[in-house]
């Protein structure tokens, strides 16, 4: 039953071991293949650009806290209201 159980765990771990000396040689002819270094790759494709900063203002309706540069704002008595879609807007009674 031991010998069993030895020879299974030795089994996965070989299995393990392959499959990573054979993705990091996949990845290789990948690089190959597209003509970049790995630094380009990682830089990835561009992309549009998404506000990535700003403070969290949080919907008085659902409760979903959205940026405040990509909110649907609201003037209030003179307060700005942040929501994070039209629905929630038009929901808003205050």
């Amino acid at each position: 039953m031991f010998r069993f159980i030895a020879i299974l765990l030795v089994s996965i771990l070989l299995i393990t071991l392959l499959k990573s000396i054979i993705g990091v040689i996949m990845r290789g002819f990948s690089d190959l293949l597209q003509g970049g270094s790995g630094a380009q790759q990682a830089a990835g494709p561009s992309r549009p650009a998404v506000p990535m900063g700003g403070e969290l203002k949080r919907d008085p309706v659902c409760g979903t806290y959205v940026g405040e540069s990509t909110s649907v704002k609201k003037t209030v008595r003179g307060e700005v209201i942040h929501f994070c879609s039209v629905e929630c807007r038009d929901k808003y009674r205050g």
